[in-house]
């Protein structure tokens, strides 16, 4: 350090100099520092949250991929279900012959007794691991509101019904069958067996 001390010691700088020096530093333009202002910040925080809201509605209904049934032309309408509590309320309300279906493969925890009021009842069994909808229409017809599609298509017979069965290896998801002037489906989120669908519409 000393020589550091000696040698600055000898540096001398005029007073014109040390003045010059002074102004330019005065007038350097050192800059601001830069501010990003998000004027509309809540509006765009808003916009992106209704973007992820509908985004999960649409992934909703593809993932579902169900609808209640009309037999206007045969289309599906999203119209509102109407609820009762047991299958003789729904049967009474909607005029049409449907009873709980017998030796479910499941124990269910919730069941639901829905009229769509437009010739169309359905009763929901499920648990917390599954879901099993049956469904009764008057007239003919696909009444599932199922559009999957699936590895195995055919048709088999029990009672004297030709049921047109849809699934995957040995599992069957949805099952359509015709009788007495109305249509049926079953549509299992986990997928029966022919026996255990043969049990219960037999």
């Amino acid at each position: 350090m000393n020589k550091y001390n000696e040698a600055m010691a000898r540096i001398a700088v005029s007073k014109e100099t040390k003045n010059r020096i002074l102004n330019e530093i005065e007038n350097a333009d050192v800059g601001q520092p830069k501010v990003v202002r998000f004027k509309n910040a809540k509006r765009y925080i808003a916009l992106a949250a209704s973007f992820v809201f509908v985004l999960l509605g649409v992934l909703v209904v593809v993932l579902t991929n169900r609808q209640p049934y009309t037999d206007t032309g045969g289309d599906l309408t999203g119209g509102p279900a109407v609820e009762y509590q047991s299958a003789k309320e729904l049967r009474k309300a909607s005029g049409i012959k449907i009873d709980d279906l017998q030796n479910l493969p499941f124990e269910p925890t919730e069941t639901l007794y829905l009229d769509y009021q437009n010739n169309l009842a359905e009763i929901v069994y499920s648990n917390e691991t599954q879901s099993l909808f049956y469904r009764v229409s008057k007239g003919r017809g696909d009444n599932s509101g199922d559009y999957n599609e699936y590895e195995t298509v055919e048709t088999k017979n029990t009672g004297g019904v030709t049921v047109t069965v849809k699934g995957s290896g040995e599992l069957i998801y949805c099952a359509l069958y015709e009788k007495g002037g109305r249509s049926y489906s079953v549509v299992s989120t986990a997928g029966l067996t022919w026996e255990q669908l043969e049990a219960m519409i037999s």
